[in-house]
C-alpha cells in the first residue's frame, strides 16, 4: 500500500493527511454526539468533531477557508448535495466575514 504522500503527488484528488490526537470525553458527551451524529447525518462521532472544530475555528478565525476542505467537501457530495449549493454556501461563509 502506498502512502498518502506518494499518492499525492500522482492523484489528481489528493488525501488529506491526518495526525491522531487523544481527547478524553465523559460519558455525557459522548452519548449527546451520538444523538447529535446521528441526527446531522454523520456517519462516525469523529466527523462530528472534526466538523464541531472547523466550525468553531471558522467562528473564531475568519481566515480559515472551507473551499479549500478537500475531505469535508467530498463528503457533501457523497450525501447528495450539488456543487451548487456547497458554492452558494461558501460563498455566503465568505460574506460573514466581510
Amino acid at each position: 500500500m502506498l502512502s498518502p504522500k506518494i499518492k499525492n503527488q500522482f492523484s489528481d484528488h489528493p488525501q488529506t493527511i491526518m495526525r491522531p490526537v487523544h481527547l478524553k470525553l465523559s460519558e455525557e458527551i459522548i452519548a449527546h454526539l451520538e444523538h447529535t451524529m446521528a441526527e446531522h447525518g454523520f456517519n462516525t462521532i469523529q466527523g462530528l468533531i472534526r466538523f464541531y472544530i472547523r466550525e468553531g475555528l471558522h467562528r473564531d478565525n475568519c481566515n480559515y477557508d472551507f473551499s479549500q476542505d478537500v475531505l469535508f467537501i467530498e463528503e457533501l457530495k457523497n450525501k447528495g448535495v450539488s456543487q451548487k449549493i456547497i458554492d452558494e454556501a461558501l460563498t455566503n461563509l465568505n460574506k460573514k466575514c466581510e
